[in-house]
């Protein structure tokens, strides 16, 4: 019987499309890809529903599709599950949703098959033959294993071997089989660190619930040994046949943190993240869904990855930014992975040395249970904290002359220093003193950043590049001046202040290149570089045991700054810096230098700790309602002319009072702090409430209003529910 097919296309529309299918062949399924015309083109969608054919009348209306894909369900019910729930909590598209979940290679036509290549064992047979030099090689590094090895390990360990490894075979001293691709392949396994009691508590407690789900945030301090937590859970949930989905916030941390897992861990690990190739991340996506994978290692798509057989959900810094979307589908990977382990009856773990004001409040509602790591694992102590007045004696770049002497110090003693500022380029301002011109971007409400190295000036935020100019374009005065400081810059500086040392500089633009990153933190680990200078990048997880300094430049900025969050994210990333320092044997110091060393802020932070500014934080938002005691949602409208964005939130606006709720709060609509970006002027219409069902309802009861609105389809718009950023 001919049957209509309910299919979610990639597009920005809020609906499913029916087709009819005519092929008898194959039976379709919900998961499966299916190939349609859709406005001329021709895309892949994924079947979310069907139903029967009920009259010719209604079969003239349909388009027939044109193929299906797959022979069975790509998307394992789970997984299909969570996209629907994303999509409803989210109010976005399905098929847009669907399109995030999948790897690029199966977005398209690909079929859904994993790779296998050529894995060689010594044969039962092993009669004296005379064998050439490589031969041998192999013959005496495949004695060291019991099972068959890939040919690409053997081509690590021993170099191009290609046609030695055919002629073993062919006097059958080797036998050849085709195997599943693995994508990393495991080194020597070492033995595990000893936990300390504090480390070996929060297993067992973990591992006490593991067959249901029970949220855990495991508080601690920066060098207390989490890591090794998450190795010893995922080794006991592997032993038990099951498999662990850990989620990092950068891409930079993933080679550090891989590289532990597979110094300790008997177990097929795969990574998940832009970096990898588009065929590795369908083959390590297609050996998850086939229980073929024991530990999926990524950033925040990762949590929509299909596990046959999951037993733990791990996310390494719950507290950072980077796993929110802030474009398309505005998920947050953390709330995707509780209802994910919800669902599973699984435990996660939720660690970090800065929780979240969100999982802390969690805590104190009593949904999450929190174990806590208060001792370095290495025994090290915890750095001295001083504050410096920027103001005060300056030596140059912004470094002070307190500073210079400690680095100076550092650098006879044969330590690493680490000198931290967000802010990447030569200089924030270049500016003309006789007419007070300042190099703006064309294209949005910011300053231009001069990146000296390049002779470029650079938008940071659209991304627009101008030749560094020689003379002001106003009134051509050669007297251009630059103000502020930057990563490069301060590098330049340190470079001249210590010629002798090496300075090496980690930030976007130093790190561009493959591997580039990986490369220069090894460097940094075997103590190559003395001197290293960096943005946030460098303030996230990374373990250098010889970093005894660490000065924090500029650290004003979340101060005085106009979003909510501000003074959060401030403490979570000072902390975070400065617990880079003294990891090792050797104590460590940390410099803040400010304009404000007698700000209440700074005060807390040393005097206390991170709990007691988090905790005062969160209770000055109880107060007002805002996160996470309230629920926010942010409906956002962008369009070239200035007028469009601020016009389409008021009809919006209209549309969401014609239902007479009082429980939603409507703010707006106002333009964004920065209003013009990338040649669009921004707007957005802000809902507040004290819990999230009102403004689920209301967005429910509205949002098909809103989209039929003529303006809806000529503005940029998007919902973003639980919105991290406001600016």
């Amino acid at each position: 019987m001919t049957s209509i097919l309910h299919i979610a296309i990639p597009c920005p529309l809020r609906t499913v499309f029916d087709y009819i299918n005519a092929d008898s062949s194959i039976t379709p399924q919900l998961g499966m890809r299916v190939l349609v015309s859709f406005r001329s083109r021709q895309l892949v969608g994924i079947i979310v529903g069907i139903s029967t054919l009920r009259s010719e009348k209604q079969n003239a209306k349909l388009k027939t599709i044109e193929k299906i894909i797959d022979d069975q369900a790509l998307i394992p019910k789970t997984t299909f599950e969570l996209i629907q729930w994303v999509s409803d909590y989210y109010h976005h598209p399905m098929g847009e949703c669907f399109q995030a979940a999948l790897p690029k290679k199966l977005r398209q036509q690909e079929p859904a098959e994993l790779k296998t290549e050529a894995y060689w064992a010594l044969s039962s047979d092993q009669s004296e033959q005379k064998l050439g030099k490589k031969q041998q090689q192999i013959i005496s590094y495949l004695a060291d294993y019991s099972n068959a090895i890939s040919q690409q390990q053997i081509t690590i360990a021993l170099g191009s071997c290609k046609s030695s490894l055919f002629s073993l075979e062919q006097k059958k001293l080797l036998t050849q089989q085709q195997q599943v691709k693995q994508i990393l392949l495991n080194g020597d396994i070492q033995p595990y660190h000893i936990l300390s009691k504090q480390q070996q508590y929060v297993v067992d407690t973990v591992w006490e619930n593991h067959n249901s789900f029970n949220p855990y945030l495991l508080h601690g301090i920066t060098g207390s040994g989490k890591t090794e937590v998450y190795i010893q859970l995922t080794k006991k949930i592997i032993e038990q046949g099951q498999q662990a989905l850990i989620l990092i916030p950068e891409i930079g941390l993933t080679t550090q943190f891989v590289q532990r897992f597979r110094q300790h861990l008997d177990a097929n690990i795969v990574v998940l993240n832009s970096a990898v190739s588009d065929g590795d991340r369908k083959q390590a996506w297609l050996l998850a869904r086939d229980g073929l994978a024991d530990v999926v290692i990524g950033t925040r798509s990762a949590v929509f990855t299909p596990l046959k057989n999951i037993g733990v959900i791990i996310i390494d810094e719950e507290h950072d930014s980077s796993y929110k979307q802030q474009d398309g589908l505005r998920y947050h990977a953390r709330s995707i992975a509780l209802i994910r382990a919800q669902r599973a009856e699984i435990p996660i773990v939720l660690g970090s040395a800065t929780p979240s004001l969100e999982s802390l409040y969690n805590v104190e509602q009593g949904r999450y249970t929190q174990l806590t790591l208060t001792e370095r694992a290495t025994g090290a102590k915890l750095p001295k904290i001083r504050m410096v007045d920027s103001e005060g004696p300056t030596a140059n770049s912004g470094i002070s002359t307190i500073l210079y002497k400690a680095i100076q110090q550092q650098i006879s003693l044969d330590n690493q220093v680490l000198l931290f500022i967000n802010r990447r380029g030569f200089a924030p301002v270049l500016m003309c003193h006789d007419c007070n011109w300042i190099a703006s971007c064309t294209s949005c409400d910011a300053k231009m950043i001069v990146h000296q190295s390049r002779h470029i000036l650079m938008c940071h935020h659209c991304g627009l590049i101008h030749r560094l100019i020689q003379y002001c374009p106003t009134c051509k005065t050669t007297e251009l001046k630059t103000y502020g400081v930057g990563t490069q810059q301060l590098e330049q500086t340190l470079q001249q202040y210590f010629p002798e040392t090496s300075v090496i500089r980690i930030d976007r633009d130093s790190t561009q290149k493959v591997n580039a990153f990986a490369n220069i933190v090894a460097d940094i680990q075997q103590g190559g570089a003395k001197i290293l200078v960096g943005t946030q990048m460098l303030a996230k997880g990374h373990d250098f045991h010889n970093v005894t300094l660490v000065g924090v430049l500029d650290a004003d900025q979340g101060l005085f700054s106009a979003d909510f969050r501000a003074t959060e994210s401030l403490a979570q990333l000072i902390t975070q810096v400065t617990g880079r320092a003294g990891r090792g044997e050797k104590a460590g110091e940390v410099f803040i230098q400010t304009s404000q060393p007698n700000h209440t802020f700074w005060k807390a932070l040393i005097g206390h700790d991170y709990s007691y500014i988090a905790k005062t934080i969160l209770q000055q938002r109880q107060q007002m309602g805002m996160p996470p005691a309230g629920s926010l949602c942010v409906i956002r409208a962008e369009d070239k002319q200035q007028s469009l964005a601020m016009l389409f939130l008021s009809e919006a606006l209209e549309v969401f009072n014609q239902t007479h709720q009082q429980q939603v709060m409507i703010l707006g609509p106002v333009p964004a702090i920065m209003e013009k970006r990338a040649g669009r002027y921004r707007a957005q219409l802000l809902l507040s409430c004290e819990q999230r069902k009102p403004i689920h309802q209301l967005l429910d009861h509205s949002i098909d209003a809103i989209s039929k609105l003529k303006l809806a389809r000529k503005v940029r718009w998007s919902i973003d529910i639980d919105p991290v950023d406001l600016m």
